[in-house]
């Protein structure tokens, strides 16, 4: 291998590798066959032959290295960050720095994101020049490497291959979608006709609706003075659950329930709508926050503003399933983070009911829980989730229903049970 300091766009060192195909080692064996029939038959022929053999050898070593240098490339990336669905944008430029033409040239943005491929095949006149912009859609969330560039080529009979990478490796970081969760609400918990139920919150909100007599503890900003006054007893404020109260997200990714291949799997769902939610909550000013537990711990306390949700997004485009714990005892475990934020969202492919009595516990503690179920079966799961919401409904949790394919606006429309009773209902009517 050699290594030359030739032009290129951002100065950086061009490396040379000049390797023979399989093509040139038929060739070798062809010349010792045709060297060793020369020697036993003393033929001029196949002296002749050996000699022709050599210097197409020679000649095509030649050519190759002669057609690779002195090539000068500039990679204008555009974007570093970006979302899945958004594209990809750079502009490549080529220039032939010598008197030579190249022919047969292949230019390829190298990158580790899968499924991407930004290959383009040219040649160049003498001191020539070649420019295209390319825009491909970024099909997978995570953090990625692209560059440096790589220029091939071979000679006519493909003796040999050569290659020069130009420029330097830069980091690109792909978010996840954030698609529109249309009129989801959380305080879907209440099974159909129960009405909307009041939850007392223990934080300090700007909902005050009622008061009680004062317990040990309580701050003298919780006292109601005029109710003190008139009844001759300290009396406490309560607070209900506004809009200005935190959010929480779990989302389970224990990779033991997830089901599907790349972006069209359940873990992509999942991650999908925690980053959707976060969205949502992030432009109403409404503290959001997630935990998940799949190849780590993956954690972001509530918070609200631009520098919040460019965080969340680079720990979501990350994240990975894995055997870290299972549902039921992250919502054991991690009791605290739960009890001590007003509102839940809960969302899991899991079939399993046994994290279903860890979340019931909670019913008490936390102001608001949500549950999200994605539908495994419909990702290629053996099971789907009929005995998880069965049993949700037995402690007063209607879910929402997400498989694979299905849309956001129709799924978050109303919880799962809610509409099989509004359909059951417009059946009976009918």
């Amino acid at each position: 291998m050699k290594i030359h300091k030739i032009g290129s766009g951002d100065k950086s060192i061009t490396k040379i590798k000049l390797l023979p195909t399989s093509r040139f080692y038929l060739i070798i064996l062809l010349l010792i066959i045709t060297t060793i029939t020369a020697l036993a038959t003393g033929l001029g022929i196949f002296f002749r032959l050996g000699y022709l053999i050599s210097l197409i050898c020679l000649v095509s070593l030649f050519t190759t290295f002669i057609n690779i240098r002195k090539i000068e490339v500039t990679i204008d990336r555009r974007n570093h960050v970006l979302s899945v669905g958004e594209v990809i944008d750079k502009r490549i430029r080529i220039r032939n720095l010598s008197l030579i033409p190249k022919t047969l040239l292949v230019t390829t943005d190298l990158t580790t994101i899968p499924k991407y491929t930004s290959s383009y095949a040219l040649g160049l006149t003498t001191k020539g020049y070649r420019s295209w912009r390319s825009m491909d859609k970024a099909l997978q969330r995570g953090v990625f490497q692209m560059g440096p560039a790589e220029i091939s080529t071979t000679d006519l009979l493909g003796l040999y291959r050569a290659r020069s990478l130009h420029g330097t490796t830069k980091k690109i970081m792909i978010y996840p979608k954030i698609s529109d969760l249309g009129n989801f609400q959380t305080g879907s918990s209440n099974l159909p006709s129960e009405g909307m139920v009041r939850k007392k919150s223990n934080i300090l909100s700007p909902h005050a609706s009622s008061v009680r007599e004062y317990t040990y503890g309580d701050s003298l900003s919780r006292i109601h003075w005029k109710t003190t006054a008139r009844s001759g007893r300290l009396m406490s404020k309560e607070f209900d659950v506004g809009t200005s109260n935190e959010i929480m997200i779990l989302n389970d990714l224990d990779k033991s329930i997830q089901f599907g291949h790349f972006d069209e799997s359940t873990t992509e769902l999942s991650i999908t709508l925690v980053a959707s939610l976060i969205k949502k909550y992030s432009d109403s000013n409404i503290p959001v926050g997630f935990l998940s537990h799949g190849m780590e711990r993956y954690y972001q306390a509530p918070n609200i503003g631009y520098s919040h949700l460019d965080r969340s997004m680079q720990i979501l485009a990350s994240a990975q399933a894995g055997n870290n714990k299972k549902l039921h005892h992250v919502l054991s475990d991690e009791r605290n983070i739960w009890v001590s934020h007003s509102s839940m969202i809960l969302i899991t492919s899991s079939t399993e009911i046994e994290w279903v009595g860890a979340l019931s516990e909670l019913l008490n503690l936390t102001a608001d829980i949500t549950v999200i179920l994605i539908d495994p079966f419909s990702f290629g799961g053996e099971s789907d989730q009929a005995s998880v919401i069965s049993t949700l409904g037995t402690v007063g949790i209607s879910p929402y229903l997400i498989g694979k394919g299905d849309s956001f606006q129709s799924a978050f429309s109303q919880p799962f049970l809610n509409r099989v009773n509004g359909n059951l209902s417009e059946v009976k009517s009918a």
